[in-house]
């Protein structure tokens, strides 16, 4: 069975727990966010530089060993999905935090705010109130940290993606997905920096759930306006503790070794490389996605 349908299958088994929304129809997906969103954009200005990243095995630019999330999406939508440099719709940048932008490697990289301020631009100042708007960041904000406060930079996070939300609801946007932060001590690369680091991203991760639901509350009871939640944190826990169930064998190590060399089974690992889901994960992420957000 192909890993998108074997992931579809066993996604669709853990829907209940976290219900469905209202359905809703959409003319385009415009997404926020970093590399578990990218679909090319890193690639392209790298590219550009003539030092195109990532390189092989990873697939077509993304970060991960075949389509990204919100590829799944687009296409069972029968939506677009291309980056924005190539003049799409996805603005997400791999690298990209919430709270600054960077450069990584001579290459900047626009923060998530950035990202916004850039659709909006280019729409002369107005959200398309037909379209769903991704909201995703704070990943990297946590993983580079140099400052080890969780309540602060947790509430930082949380309060910087309820401001893009307000942001673009004040210019039409009325449907939105924001996902909850995965629990980023949960990832490979958080194991790098001991347990002590493990816990600061975790603890950092429970404050921007618990942070970003309390600023959101209001907004998800406007009229008209559909926000829509995905339990992330909650998802790759229940992963963690009972693997075999959702179709994974391994989901502490990852599959691409710092040599470029890779694992035997991608289509059951959960980690493509340190930070980054693979094919599989992306799929069954995708499932969930859609059993919250249906479109018909």
């Amino acid at each position: 069975m192909p890993f998108r349908s074997l992931a579809r299958a066993i996604a669709m088994l853990s829907l209940a727990a976290f219900g469905s929304l209202a359905a809703h129809a959409y003319d385009s997906i415009v997404v926020f966010g970093d590399s578990y969103n990218d679909v090319g954009n890193i690639y392209a200005a790298s590219t550009a530089l003539h030092n195109p990243y990532p390189p092989a095995p990873y697939y077509k630019g993304r970060f991960s060993n075949g389509p990204i999330w919100v590829e799944h999406i687009a296409s069972d939508w029968g939506l677009p999905i291309t980056p924005s440099l190539l003049g799409g719709t996805d603005f997400a940048f791999g690298g990209a935090e919430l709270l600054k932008p960077v450069v990584v490697e001579g290459l900047p990289i626009p923060s998530v705010p950035m990202q916004v301020d850039a659709y909006l631009a280019l729409n002369h100042g107005k959200a398309d109130p037909n379209a769903l708007y991704v909201l995703e960041g704070g990943g990297n904000d946590i993983l580079n940290a140099t400052e080890f406060d969780p309540g602060k930079l947790g509430c930082a996070i949380a309060t910087g993606i309820y401001e893009l939300e307000k942001k673009l609801r004040g210019a039409g946007a009325k449907n939105f997905l924001v996902p909850d932060m995965i629990n980023v001590g949960q990832l490979p690369a958080a194991g790098a920096g001991g347990a002590a680091f493990i816990k600061f991203a975790s603890d950092t991760s429970i404050h921007v759930n618990w942070e970003l639901a309390g600023l959101l509350d209001a907004d998800m009871k406007l009229p008209g306006i559909h926000i829509y939640r995905l339990p992330v944190f909650q998802t790759f826990l229940a992963v963690g503790n009972a693997t075999t169930h959702f179709g994974f064998t391994n989901v502490t190590t990852p599959c691409l070794s710092e040599t470029l060399t890779v694992c035997s089974d991608p289509d059951h690992t959960l980690w493509w490389d340190a930070e980054h889901p693979t094919a599989f994960g992306h799929a069954f992420f995708a499932v969930l996605v859609e059993g919250r957000v249906p479109n018909q």
